[in-house]
């Protein structure tokens, strides 16, 4: 689809981005209630014990199809609807644009796995800081619940709930998220701060801030900072989704190779590692993310 100069997207930013969380509202609230109506229907029970249900191992690829069909309606029709309503081709729009070469695939990939020690050492460096009491409790109680929810949503028993998994835990919401985060909502805050580094920072704190996790906050943000520059620096929105999609795929991976270990299970979960990988983990991605701007350029 073509549109006209007459389009959202040549509305100020700030409207734009308020029309954008209002749409963005409502879809959550359609992608909840329609999500939780089906699996309610498919299980025969009603839509206010669905939460309890979803929680029970017994449950968990429901839980996963919930997940996955409330985040493509909650995350791809705000994209979807703005991206129709801006100058140029929708897909365009939405960050569709062809790969560069093959070197940024790599890089990317090579991001991939370094993020998840940068990720893992602020995840430690996160518990190091000292926390008011009423703070502390109110952060391991909402850490409690996150962990609870996902350990019930990935519970696996052979390849076929494996690759269930990856699909509605990992691509589902690799390909919604990067498509609401980074060609949507990067892109309007780009053009209300007129510099792309601002952007890609706010954008990395609301894409952190969406997952509900204090103990997680610095690791979701700093991947959510490599997540928007390699978007910045390739103009694609495929290489975010891949990188996205690694880390996502990689946790899930794990959870199924060690679901007989209690203890092993614990450990992927928390993912951390000691303080000090920040600082080398740090440098590793600079290094790497200068590197993909210079085959982006």
């Amino acid at each position: 689809m073509e549109s006209t100069s007459n389009s959202i997207f040549a509305m100020p930013g700030p409207m734009r981005l308020v029309l954008f969380m209002a749409i963005t509202g409502i879809s959550m609230m359609a992608g909840a209630f329609i999500s939780f109506s089906i699996v309610a229907s498919i299980l025969h029970t009603s839509i206010s014990e669905m939460q309890t249900i979803l929680l029970s191992s017994e449950h968990s690829m429901m839980a996963q199809f919930a997940n996955a069909l409330a985040s493509l309606i909650a995350f791809g029709a705000p994209s979807i609807i703005i991206s129709f309503f801006a100058k140029g081709y929708w897909l365009r729009n939405m960050g569709f644009n062809t790969i560069n070469n093959m070197h940024q695939v790599l890089l990317v990939i090579l991001l991939s796995i370094t993020g998840l020690f940068l990720s893992g050492a602020l995840g430690d460096l996160t518990e190091k800081i000292p926390l008011p009491a009423s703070v502390d409790a109110w952060a391991k109680g909402m850490e409690d619940q996150y962990k609870k929810a996902l350990l019930a949503m990935t519970q696996m028993k052979s390849w076929v709930d494996l690759l269930f998994a990856l699909i509605t835990v990992a691509l589902v919401p690799a390909i919604v998220e990067e498509l609401f985060f980074r060609a949507s909502l990067q892109k309007i805050f780009m053009d209300i701060f007129d510099n792309p580094y601002w952007a890609i920072l706010v954008t990395a704190i609301i894409f952190s801030a969406f997952h509900f996790s204090y103990f997680g906050f610095l690791s979701r943000m700093s991947l959510g900072i490599v997540l928007g520059c390699i978007y910045y620096f390739t103009k694609t929105i495929w290489l975010p989704m891949l990188m996205h999609f690694i880390n996502n795929a990689i946790g899930v991976t794990a959870l199924y190779l060690v679901r007989f270990d209690s203890k092993k299970v614990d450990a992927v979960v928390n993912g951390n590692l000691t303080y000090y990988w920040v600082f080398i983990a740090i440098i590793v991605v600079y290094l790497l993310l200068k590197k993909l701007k210079e085959y982006g350029s």
